[in-house]
Formats: C-alpha cells, structure tokens, sequence
C-alpha cells in the first residue's frame, strides 16, 4: 500500500512539471513587395547580452536577418564587404545591426520537490540602413513570457532552444517589416 501511494505520489510531481508560455504571434513578413527595393550589404553588427543563459551567437542572427530580410522580397542581402564609398547606386545600401538580449528570472518554492519559475527572455534589435546621406532606421523588440515548473531542478534543453529560436524569429520578423516601411516612408518623400 506504501509503495503505491509513494510511486502515485512521483507520479503527479513527474505529470505536473509543465510549461506555460504566452501566446507567440505569428507575424507574416513573406513577399510585402513585388521586386526588391534595395539591396544590404551586412556591415557591422554588434550583439550586448544582458542575459544569463539566453545567448544568440552572431552566426545564428546573421541566418535569421538574412533569411527573413529575403522572405519580404523587398531586399536583396549580402555579406560581401563593402565600404560606403563603394556603394555606386541609389538602391545600395549597408547595414549596422545592434541587438540587445535581456533575460529576466524569478524562482517560487512551492515544495522540496517543485520550483515555479517564471522567465522573460526579450531582444531589442536595431538596423541602420545607410547610404550617401540617406539613412533608415528600424527597431524592434520581441518578447517571450514563460512559466516553468521544474521538478527535482530539471527542466527539458529542448524547451530553452525552442524559446531562444522564438524570440530570435519574432524580433528579426519584426525589424524586416520596419525597415520595409523606413523605405517606403523614404520615396514618398521623395516623390513630394
């Protein structure tokens, strides 16, 4: 009878660590225009982690911008160097990317067995889209809420990735559709 209440007992605690995050947008970028307006040259980038265990390498935000930059077919990427002297055309343009990772962390105690922790992890990303005196800006910030319960201190490596790959996804979404609309607000005003 001992044993069945004890392994009934594990059981609940093992069935109840669960996670609950907050809902995640899904935010369309793909074909905003119908031919590239201008082409980037990735040029400085420059990454501040703020965070503990939330870190994005240069590498894996690089694929991220560069893939969703593409996906709007607004733009035309490229990692080839450049200097601003270079750029011989209008539509050529380089690109400073600054991002900031935050994360932030409370620990509830619940029992010896179970701890409550809550998380945000959020990115700040800017670009700075330059050219001859014409200069685009775009910012943006995603956020990712998430409750985990963790019992006997694990937590799955699987739900780290797939929040951090969230994050990276939304903030770099964003920051593509923002600075579509930096180079939109730029030939209006230019047409007036």
């Amino acid at each position: 009878m001992i044993k069945k209440i004890l392994f009934a007992a594990v059981f609940i605690l093992a069935v109840s660590g669960c996670v609950d995050k907050k809902k995640v947008l899904n935010i369309q970028n793909q074909d905003l225009c119908s031919a590239p307006v201008a082409t980037l040259y990735l040029n400085t980038l420059e990454i501040q982690n703020k965070a503990e265990t939330f870190n994005i390498t240069e590498d894996e935000l690089l694929v991220a911008l560069t893939e969703n930059l593409q996906k709007t077919n607004c733009f035309m990427v490229s990692t080839q160097e450049r200097d601003k002297e270079s750029l011989n055309v209008d539509y050529e343009y380089l690109l400073d990317t600054k991002v900031t990772l935050f994360q932030e962390r409370e620990v509830y105690k619940k029992n010896i067995f179970k701890k409550e922790e809550r998380e945000i992890l959020s990115m700040d990303i800017s670009l700075y889209a330059h050219n001859n005196g014409k200069k685009i800006n775009a910012n943006a910030k995603s956020e990712l809420a998430v409750s985990k319960s963790k019992i006997l201190g694990f937590s799955p490596e699987k739900d780290i990735q797939n929040d951090k790959k969230t994050v990276l996804q939304n903030a770099t979404k964003r920051v593509s559709i923002l600075l579509n609309d930096g180079f939109i607000k730029m030939q209006k005003s230019q047409n007036y």
